[in-house]
This record gives structure tokens, C-alpha cells and sequence, in this order.
């Protein structure tokens, strides 16, 4: 508990006391730009900013609605890029934004820097072409690195990402003066979420793989993580925006970079130098690290420049000694509190296609530059980025649409009449609901549906017969006719009453007068029922099983009784809908009993897979039992038939089903004496019940078994040593009636 309180207690005194006048920092600048025109931000949905590109409705304030809103704001989260780590930011600076679910993005960076600023006349380097013991006071350090990432957005809160990266740093004070770093990676995962259309919170957490030195590979015991927490507003999502946004991240590094070089230092029995610290990217102790960016967003959002401040502030959690004569000659972090820190200025640019950017940022170190600590890596006086990236969406826009309805003029005369229908299945007075009325002889007319109660109603025709076609889901498609004859005059038939058949003339009977005409449509239904396909295969090699027997009991207990053919096919048509049972036989397998839920007017498919009759058979049937040479398998104390047993089980039923002369048998339950008699009654009872409920649902009849508990009244042999009372907890089948054996016939005469 004391080392975690110093712990936060090291993170929050920074912060309430103020940076130490050296601390180190970063702070960057960039910009960026979008293709596409301004753009809402990410987080905003609808904003006065957004740009849509299609020909959607549009909202009161100008801003695209609907389906194109949405494309508004996954076109403006395009272009968004990522920072050196893989997470939607600047360069170092997360954003508690992120891009649209299905949008991801790749990108590469280049960083550069050349100078001399390791060695000086205040922090002198060990001349390692020295046999005396000289110094050196000037040095050329030159670094080049590239940094790949990538990451997608999974859901509309959550962001994984990934980098790696190489470098090179050579330094003429150094012996080697080459030294490369190779592999570094990083996987991480960001969450965050909008608190309105301005401020955003997030928190992300990474998991940093280190590269060994001098090998090509991870080096386990190096492994670090980053802690971070993230704060974004967004000032494009006032009412009226701001063509700004900026970001805090606070974030907490486990560094355990120096754990890569500690078998280098044993075997030197000295630490590593300065140089080596900073070509190698080696920390001592943690440390905890804000950064703070601001972006501006000009052209259309297609130039985008910023800037960043970082700063690194040392947390020993290490408990690292500092050697106050250490080779390198540097300060000691328990005497001096230094934070190396950096500016950084840049720009990202959006010229071409949307999603795609390029980078160009500056690092200026402002402390850890010319003061150096054992404990921490030198800051570089200055590092150049180069980078470029690219965003892609998974998701296709939906093609626009622009539909031109022209309606035919009708051959309408003033006195036109309408067809007002009923559709009905025959015999039957309720509607056929969402049945398709085409025009069978009137092609240029627009088909028609009926509505829930099965009724439709034609615009006003003239005179003619009129011959519709009827089509609709779970009936034989059907036909309905009538004929419009104008007339002076006559009464008008009334509408038929909802629910139930119209009066109508006869089909092809020609309808006069003034009113609607009323039609009536009977349609015939089909048959509801399915049928059943399926194959009969061998379990193990998957081949199919010619020749075996399969009996289905449908839920009228129907029973219906078939045979596979050369390819272990089976159908049973005319089927009727609900679950039905299988029970499948063939000659050196074991019996099966499997069920299937049959749908109507389908094919429905069931794959039996049979297992092979074992060579050793655990179970024979005698003259008055079913021996069993294992013991059914119950869990401690239970009644729950253990897995193990289901292979023994299978044999049982078979025997049973193979058996049709075995009328009825007493499946009995036995325990040994340890408990008490009405406990071990119930338990006996209960096994034997689970077990004939195991065979029921397998295949065995029902009215075949009985399941009886004897408990402890009738061992086979005393209950005095483990072995009998294991003996003695079985499970029997006694055969309590059954046919006679049938007749071998008349023996031969000698």
C-alpha cells in the first residue's frame, strides 16, 4: 500500500506544485485538409459544417438530412490520420475522436534528425578509441527510422490500433558507430465517447513490445504499457463552429526498456553510455507523460496545421540506484529533477482522393537536449517527420437513385367504373393478405396487392372484361373475371362487408350499372406439409450407409418406414409440420434415434450419422436380463448420468430396439450402504429413472421400461471393503416379460 500511494502521489505532485524550470517537453504543430469539402467533425452528426453529396432531403439549418447526413459524417471521419502509435491523432496527441465503424487506416512515417549534441564541454563522452582514458567533447549523431501503423474502427466507440518501427542511429563518438534498433511494436485499444457535439473523453491503453539489442526478435522481459486518458474539444460543434479543436492526453508509460540491456552492463560490469541510451531508446524508470495539441482547420479542411507540447516526467517506480560516477558522467534523478520535453510544428494536407494525407512535422527539443540524467534518454534537439496515410471505408455507398413515376393515361371516360375485390381461400371466409393481382390481358396496367383483410380496388376502368391473375404464398396460383358493361342506368351492387365474400356476378358474367363493381376471388390452398431428405452416413469415415432402415413417427405418431439406397439417400414426402422422430438401423452399426423439426412446403434435410457396432460388445441379452460388462456413470451423489456413459447407453438402446420381443424390463437402481436408507432409496430410485428417460428419448418405448429404486436392500456381496460397495452401486435391466424365442424348427434325425 505505501508503494502505490508514492506511486500516485509521484503522478499528482507535478501537477500540484508546478514543472520543475528544466523540464523537458515536446510541442507540435500540423495541419491537415479533407477532399471532400468542410466537414463535420467526427463527433458531431448533422452540424452546420457537414457537407453532403448526395440529393437527400435538407434540414432547416442547411445541413443535409436523412441517408445523406449519415455519409456526411463518415465522409468527414475519413479524414481523420493517426498518430506515430496507430490511435486517430496528430503526432503525438491523441483525439477522444475516432473514425465510423467499418473505416480503417494504414499509414507510414519517416523521421530524420543529424547533429552533435551528446557530447559537450559540460557532459563530456569517453573516447572509446582511448587506451588513456580520454574524452571527447564534440560528436555527429545521425538518426533515420520509419514507423508503419494501422488501425479500425470496430465499433462506433472503440479503436484498435498497431504500430512497428525501425531505427538507425550512428554516432561518430560511439564504438560501433552504427547501432539499429529493430521490430519495436506497438498494439493498443482506444474507447471514447461524445459528452455533447463539442467535448469528447476517451482512455486507451497499449501494450509496448521491445525489440533486443543486437538480435532481431522481442526481448519479453522489456515489455511495457501506456496508461492514457484523453479530453477532445471539438469547437466545430458550436452552434456557430470554430474551425478549431484540441486535445489533452495524460498518460502513465510502465517503461521497461532498461530490462534489454542489463546482460550487456553484467557482462561490461559498467553501465551503457549516453550515446547508447539514445540509439537504443533505453529508460531507467517510468514515466508519466502529458501532451497537449491544437489544430486549425482552413481550405475546406483540406490544410490542417498544429501544434503539440510533450512532456516526459520521470516516476523511479524502479527503485533504480544512479551511479554518481557513472561512466557517461550524467546527473543522477534523485538530485536532479529533469522532464525531457519537445515542441512539435507541422501540418497535415488533404490534396487528392478522400482519406488520403500527407505529413510534414518538426520536433523542437526544448529540455533533456544539452542536461542529461542517467535515469532518462536524451531529447534530440530537433527530429523531421515525412509521412503519408490513407483511410479506407468498407462500407459502399448506396447508389443514388432518381425514380421518374409517368402514369399512363387511362382509356377513362366520364362514367368509368371501379373492380373492388375479395380474395379469399376457398370455402373459407377470411382474406388472403399481400396476394399479387396482375393484369393478365391489360399488360399496360400496374400490378396490385391486396391489403391485410385480402381486399383491392382498380382506379375507374371503361367498359371491357378484365381477367386478373392471382398469385399469393401458400396457395395454387389462381384466376378472377369479370366485364364492365356501361349502362343508362341501374342500381349499383353493394360493397361486400368486410371479412366475408362480396356478392359478385359469376366469373366471366358481364357487371352493369352505376356503382363499383364487386368481385369475388377464391383461391385454392396448398397442402401444409413438408418433406424430408436425408443421408445415412458413417460417423467416423463419413461414408454413406446402403441399405439401412429408417422409421419416422411424425407428430400424429404416424409411423412411416423407409430404406437408403447405394448413396444412403432417404425421402419421405407429405410430411406433416412440427418435430418428428428418426430411428435408424443397418447391419453392423449401432441402432439411432435422432429428431427434426419439418417446416412446411420445404425440403428438410437430416444428416444420420450411425456408429459402428463395437468388435467387444459391453452388452448381451440373456434369458431374464440385459447384461451390461461396465457400469453406468453418475456424478457424485447424483442422478446426472456422466458423459462417459453415453457409448454404453447407445448399446442398451440398441439391444432394446433390435430386441422387439423384450416386452417390458425393470431398470433398477442400487446403492451401497453408506448414507441412509431413505436417502439411498431416493437416490436408486432417481438413477433409475434418469437412465429410462436417457433410453425413452433414444428410441426405446416407453411403455417398455419401468424404473424401480432398491437402494441398499440387495447387495451383491457385503458392503465391507471399497471394491464391494463399488460393486454393489449398479444399475440392472431385468426382463419382467417378453415373447418366446422363435422356433429354430424341427431338429434333424441322427
Amino acid at each position: 500500500m505505501k508503494r502505490a500511494a508514492f506511486f500516485f502521489t509521484s503522478l499528482l505532485l507535478p501537477l500540484a506544485y508546478g514543472l520543475p524550470a528544466n523540464a523537458q517537453g515536446t510541442v507540435t504543430f500540423g495541419g491537415g485538409a479533407s477532399a471532400g469539402g468542410g466537414a463535420a467533425p467526427a463527433s458531431t452528426s448533422g452540424s452546420a459544417s457537414a457537407a453532403g453529396t448526395g440529393s437527400g432531403e435538407v434540414l432547416a439549418n442547411g445541413t443535409p438530412g436523412g441517408d445523406d447526413a449519415e455519409w456526411a459524417e463518415r465522409d468527414s471521419r475519413m479524414n481523420e490520420a493517426a498518430t506515430l502509435t496507430g490511435g486517430v491523432g496528430l503526432v503525438h496527441t491523441q483525439h477522444a475522436q475516432g473514425g465510423a465503424p467499418g473505416q480503417f487506416r494504414v499509414g507510414f512515417t519517416t523521421e530524420y534528425f543529424s547533429a552533435g549534441f551528446l557530447c559537450t564541454e559540460s557532459f563530456p563522452c569517453r573516447n572509446p578509441r582511448s587506451t588513456t582514458g580520454g574524452t571527447l567533447k564534440t560528436d555527429s549523431s545521425d538518426h533515420i527510422g520509419g514507423r508503419l501503423t494501422l488501425s479500425m474502427q470496430v465499433l462506433k466507440w472503440l479503436e484498435p490500433y498497431m504500430s512497428t518501427s525501425a531505427f538507425a542511429n550512428s554516432n561518430t563518438a560511439n564504438r560501433p558507430s552504427l547501432l539499429q534498433v529493430l521490430g519495436d511494436s506497438t498494439l493498443g485499444a482506444k474507447a471514447h465517447g461524445a459528452l455533447g457535439k463539442v467535448f469528447h473523453v476517451g482512455g486507451a491503453f497499449e501494450l509496448w513490445l521491445v525489440n533486443g539489442t543486437g538480435s532481431v526478435g522481442l526481448d519479453g522481459s522489456g515489455t511495457g504499457a501506456k496508461f492514457r486518458g484523453l479530453a477532445t474539444a471539438d469547437l466545430r460543434g458550436l452552434t456557430k463552429p470554430l474551425p478549431l479543436r484540441f486535445s489533452l492526453n495524460t498518460t502513465y508509460v510502465l517503461d521497461n526498456t532498461g530490462k534489454v540491456v542489463e546482460e550487456t552492463e553484467r557482462n561490461r560490469g559498467a553501465s551503457i553510455t549516453r550515446i547508447e541510451r539514445f540509439g537504443l531508446n533505453i529508460n531507467r524508470v517510468d514515466h508519466f507523460d502529458i501532451a497537449l495539441g491544437g489544430e486549425v482547420f482552413l481550405a475546406q479542411e483540406k490544410v490542417r496545421p498544429f501544434i503539440e507540447y510533450n512532456i516526459a516526467i520521470p516516476v523511479n517506480r524502479q527503485n533504480y540506484l544512479c551511479r554518481q560516477n557513472n561512466p557517461s558522467g550524467d546527473l543522477c534523478l534523485a538530485n536532479n529533477q529533469i522532464a525531457p520535453s519537445s515542441l512539435t510544428f507541422g501540418g497535415r494536407f488533404f490534396p487528392w482522393k478522400r482519406g488520403f494525407n500527407l505529413l510534414a512535422a518538426l520536433d523542437v527539443g526544448v529540455t533533456g537536449t544539452s542536461t542529461f540524467i542517467e535515469e532518462v534518454k536524451p531529447e534530440a534537439p530537433w527530429m523531421l517527420y515525412l509521412g503519408a496515410g490513407w483511410a479506407f471505408d468498407t462500407q459502399d455507398r448506396p447508389p443514388v437513385v432518381k425514380e421518374r413515376i409517368v402514369e399512363k393515361p387511362m382509356p377513362v371516360k366520364a362514367a368509368g367504373r371501379k373492380i373492388r375485390g375479395f380474395i379469399h381461400e376457398e370455402n373459407k371466409t377470411e382474406g388472403v393478405p399481400n396476394a399479387v393481382i396482375t393484369w393478365d390481358n391489360h399488360p399496360d396496367l400496374t400490378s396490385l396487392y391486396s391489403s391485410a383483410d385480402g381486399h383491392f380496388t382498380t382506379q375507374q376502368l371503361d367498359e371491357g372484361s378484365y381477367l386478373f391473375g392471382l398469385k399469393a404464398e401458400g396457395f395454387k396460383p389462381g384466376q378472377c373475371t369479370t366485364s364492365i358493361v356501361r349502362s343508362a342506368g341501374g342500381p349499383a351492387r353493394a360493397p361486400a362487408k368486410p371479412g366475408q365474400p362480396a356478392a359478385a356476378p359469376a366469373s366471366g358474367a358481364a357487371a352493369s350499372g352505376g356503382g363499383d363493381v364487386q368481385l369475388d376471388c377464391p383461391l385454392v390452398a396448398l397442402p401444409r406439409v413438408g418433406q424430408v431428405i436425408g443421408r445415412v452416413r458413417d460417423a467416423e469415415t463419413q461414408a454413406p450407409i446402403a441399405n439401412a432402415t429408417i422409421k419416422l413417427v411424425d407428430v400424429a405418431k404416424k409411423e412411416l418406414n423407409g430404406t437408403a439406397d447405394q448413396n444412403g439417400a432417404f425421402r419421405f414426402a407429405d410430411i406433416m409440420p412440427g418435430k418428428v422422430q428418426f430411428t435408424v438401423d443397418a447391419d453392423g452399426y449401432l441402432a439411432l434415434t435422432d429428431e427434426l423439426e419439418v417446416k412446411v412446403r420445404q425440403d428438410n434435410n437430416a444428416d444420420l450419422l450411425l456408429h459402428k457396432r463395437p468388435k467387444n460388445a459391453n452388452v448381451t441379452v440373456g434369458k431374464g436380463e440385459i447384461f451390461i460388462k461396465q457400469q453406468i456413470q453418475f456424478a457424485v451423489d447424483s442422478a446426472t448420468i456422466l458423459p462417459e456413459s453415453s457409448g454404453l447407453l447407445t448399446e442398451i438402446a440398441d439391444a432394446m430396439i433390435k430386441n422387439p420381443r423384450i416386452k417390458r424390463v425393470e431398470v433398477q437402481g442400487h446403492t451401497d450402504n453408506t448414507g441412509t436408507l431413505d436417502h439411498n432409496n431416493q437416490l436408486s430410485n432417481e438413477r433409475a429413472g434418469a437412465v429410462v428417460t436417457w433410453l425413452t428419448a433414444h428410441g426405446v418405448g416407453a411403455d417398455r421400461l419401468t424404473a424401480r429404486g432398491y437402494g441398499q436392500t440387495k447387495p451383491l456381496v457385503p458392503n465391507v471393503t471399497a471394491g464391494n460397495r463399488a460393486k454393489n452401486r449398479r444399475v440392472q435391466f431385468i426382463i419382467a416379460d417378453q415373447d418366446p424365442a422363435p422356433d429354430a424348427g424341427p431338429a434333424k434325425k441322427k
